[in-house]
């Protein structure tokens, strides 16, 4: 048995740096993937709101999912969202950003988070409603987080295959907390994952759609992106994942010293964002004029919604040994796609097109055959790699932060 690991992160939009991305790539490949197996009707049926605070979806394939909103919806709002009825998208970021214009997380956008998680609820429920198998599910428990985890087993071109779909995000709209990203065992999702024999066996993780300005030299063309660190995760998973990647004939490009480990970067973060804060927060304690007070504060927003999604995706206890990616050590490797500076200039805000989904799927496919034919080899790193701390005492870890 091998494993396949997708996630929306709801708001993981903006970072530091200029990176910034769709973050609910994997969600979308891995739902892709599974509607072949299993028709899945996503077209949108129904966008409601109750009380002028929850917003609820539904599908035409069953499915139901709501969240609310800090701040609640006006009924502009309710106006807005009534363009996601009729669509088929499977990317809940990309089908709030057709419906909002763009998408904020860290509190910067609470309406468009709170949408994109209703969405991405409704589109889990339909795997429910649909699904011919058993399936095991349980809510987001990092604190504050109101996702959600559904997993179940598959067949692809006569490989079995375990499955699992994760939900992250932040109640009322304000995440992203993605403790609970990749194929972190933490919480619930440990349980699931054990469930599914999914802690103890190679897995193919999935990530959205990015663009890296710090990527030398630029991209010519948007390129299939294969990651793992060869020090803490799977090898077998990346080269399954590259050989194919490199078939589909689409540009790639891989790394293979990327997700480092046991390090203080995110710490660092951080503290440089605290400083930077603190230092913006003095300069208006001491301003007089007008036009001052808009600079610093529209410098301040703009940390708030681009910079702090750098750091505030995830606890310092989880990243020493997940990685900005979440990939739990000795399970897997990761395929995501990279942009060019062109299409982030003109979009600003990533989408997925539905012929990207299904060259991802494609490749996931194939990497699959790939793998189930090495699983032995693969195993061997998941036995040699994998930490020792179980999902509670993790949980527990970044709990007792709080």
């Amino acid at each position: 048995m091998i494993g396949i690991a997708g996630h929306v992160g709801v708001g993981h939009a903006f970072s530091h740096s200029g990176f910034f991305q769709e973050d609910s790539g994997g969600f979308a490949v891995l739902l892709t993937l599974l509607g072949r197996a299993c028709p899945l009707d996503i077209e949108i049926a129904s966008v409601k709101v109750l009380d002028g605070e929850r917003v609820v979806v539904t599908t035409r394939g069953g499915g139901t999912g709501s969240a609310w909103a800090l701040h609640g919806f006006t009924p502009y709002e309710e106006c807005l969202m009534q363009r996601a009825v009729g669509q088929r998208c499977a990317a809940p970021q990309t089908l709030a950003s057709l419906v909002f214009g763009r998408v904020y997380g860290q509190g910067a956008g609470t309406q468009a988070c709170a949408f994109c998680l209703a969405a991405a609820k409704a589109m889990l429920d339909t795997v429910r409603a649909a699904w011919p198998c058993a399936l095991v599910s349980a809510p987001e428990d990092m604190p504050n987080c109101c996702g959600e985890y559904l997993g179940g087993v598959v067949e692809i071109d006569g490989v079995p295959v375990s499955w699992l779909l994760t939900i992250n995000a932040t109640c009322g709209g304000i995440g992203p907390n993605e403790d609970a990203e990749g194929c972190v065992p933490i919480g619930n999702k440990a349980q699931i994952m054990r469930a599914l024999d999914m802690d103890t066996i190679p897995l193919l993780v999935l990530e959205g759609k990015a663009y890296a300005p710090s990527l030398e030299p630029p991209l010519a063309h948007n390129a299939l992106f294969v990651r793992w660190n060869g020090e803490y995760d799977n090898p077998v998973c990346g080269q399954c994942y590259e050989r194919a990647a490199r078939e589909s004939g689409y540009p790639v490009l891989v790394q293979s010293d990327t997700y480092p480990r046991m390090g203080t970067f995110l710490s660092e973060e951080t503290r440089r964002l605290g400083q930077r804060i603190v230092s913006l927060g003095e300069a208006y304690g001491k301003a007089e004029a007008s036009s001052e007070k808009i600079e610093l504060m529209a410098e301040l927003a703009t940390l708030c919604s681009h910079d702090a999604g750098g750091s505030i995706f995830m606890s310092d206890a989880v990243h020493r040994y997940a990685g900005n990616g979440g990939l739990w050590p000795g399970l897997g490797a990761m395929l995501s796609l990279i942009v060019t500076e062109e299409e982030a200039r003109t979009w600003k805000s990533l989408r997925l097109t539905q012929e990207e989904l299904n060259m991802l799927a494609d490749v996931l496919a194939k990497a699959a055959g790939y793998l189930y034919g090495r699983r032995e080899e693969a195993l061997a790193f998941v036995r040699e790699r994998r930490p020792r701390i179980n999902g509670e005492d993790l949980l527990r870890m970044i709990s007792r932060s709080n």
